[in-house]
């Protein structure tokens, strides 16, 4: 884990990398953007006592497995460790750290692609593709990572937010349920500057369980739904992250979200500011 401080100079925090080395490729920080929160780095999520992991399934009549491949992993093999691992329908299954195959990526943590992170269009931060760098269609691009909390301890965390007037939720359901969260306040990677973007956005999360077994702790993964070129800020749908019912709240009668890049948004935003769209 790496802090990053306000006592940074803007100099320094464009010719560093924000991760300070713990990712495999550089979050580069652009000359507009001014990180004003202090927060540590973080390249996987952190467990606490309450939100441990629990590693082996040795609950009665309970017979699942880690799966190790030999040689490529198939979609056909996936398919098979998602029936193994009796998956829900909407997750996904990642192959592991027994995994033979040394072309296999789909185990690897941390970021995929160098990003950069840069000042929005009145939106605050964002995160982009770096320059040069570009992203197919179905490629996996990061997690979604920060601390491990229950919904009770994070629904007190942002309470303790609103009370102090900060804005903004960085709080995303990890299980379906809604039981147990990743609160990426304190302690975030790269992708808790992903913006939302209803209608429009070019990223999707899914759920894959990986290293363990445990269906409460899967992992939030970001992959592209669309080709992303260089430069071009990603984004996803917030509201598919909440809990059935619940909408947060901003601008776009849509999806009740602030900070949308959809147009709906957008033109909302220009009026406001009395800018012609």
């Amino acid at each position: 884990m790496i802090q990053v401080m306000n006592g940074m100079t803007e100099s320094e925090l464009i010719n560093s990398d924000a991760s300070m080395g713990v990712e495999s490729v550089p979050v580069r920080v652009s000359e507009s953007a001014s990180l004003k929160t202090s927060f540590f780095y973080v390249s996987r999520s952190i467990e606490s006592r309450e939100t441990a992991i629990r590693w082996f399934d040795c609950r009665s009549g309970k017979k699942k497995c880690l799966s190790s491949f030999e040689g490529n992993c198939t979609k056909e093999k996936l398919k098979k460790l998602h029936r193994d691992q009796s998956l829900p329908p909407s997750w996904r299954a990642y192959c592991n750290y027994l995994c033979s195959s040394k072309a296999c990526s789909c185990h690897i943590e941390g970021l995929r692609f160098s990003l950069e992170i840069f000042e929005t269009n009145g939106r605050g931060l964002g995160l982009r593709t770096a320059k040069g760098v570009s992203i197919k269609k179905g490629d996996i691009i990061c997690h979604y990572e920060g601390e491990i909390v229950s919904a009770c301890e994070a629904k007190r965390r942002d309470e303790e937010h609103t009370k102090a007037g900060e804005m903004g939720s960085y709080t995303i359901n990890l299980d379906e349920k809604g039981d147990v969260c990743i609160d990426a306040t304190l302690m975030r990677s790269a992708s808790a500057f992903i913006n939302h973007s209803c209608a429009e956005s070019n990223t999707y999360l899914f759920r894959a369980l990986g290293h363990h077994l445990d269906e409460k702790f899967p992992f939030l993964v970001f992959r592209a739904k669309q080709d992303i070129g260089e430069l071009q800020e990603l984004t996803f749908n917030y509201v598919k992250g909440m809990p059935d019912g619940q909408k947060p709240i901003g601008l776009c009668s849509e999806c009740n979200r602030e900070h949308c890049l959809c147009r709906q948004c957008t033109e909302i935003e220009h009026k406001k500011h009395g800018v012609m769209v």
